[in-house]
């Protein structure tokens, strides 16, 4: 009995001592959110626009350089579902205003000065 005593009030303060930090991480995770989805955004542009097909070693080089710029701060469930965001966003944007529209002209332009550069020849 004492042991358990023990062992919950150490698994208690365990968390109050994580805690923040789990909190803080969290919040960084929800601070790079917009960061990554405009990186797919622009490989969705790429691929809508320019009718580009990517490898697998292409997304790794471009999965690379994001996680760079988000400090890899996104855990996998949510960068699933922000790529699926970034395609349906692009697909809208283009279906609506063309590859010829300033805000798609942004996405690539971005794409060919960050990612681009990052592909294997």
């Amino acid at each position: 009995m004492i042991r358990r005593a023990a062992l919950g009030a150490a698994l208690s303060l365990i968390l109050l001592a994580v805690g923040p930090a789990l909190a803080r991480a969290d919040e960084k995770d929800d601070a790079m959110q917009p960061v990554w989805l405009r990186y797919w955004e622009a490989i969705a542009a790429a691929q809508q626009c320019e009718d580009r097909k990517f490898t697998g070693p292409d997304y790794d080089a471009m999965v690379h350089v994001i996680n760079r710029k988000v400090d890899f701060a996104i855990g996998a469930g949510p960068r699933t579902h922000l790529i699926t965001v970034a395609k349906d966003n692009v697909w809208d944007l283009v279906f609506k205003y063309g590859c010829k529209d300033p805000q798609t002209v942004d996405l690539l332009n971005l794409f060919h000065t960050d990612l681009e550069p990052a592909l294997p020849h």
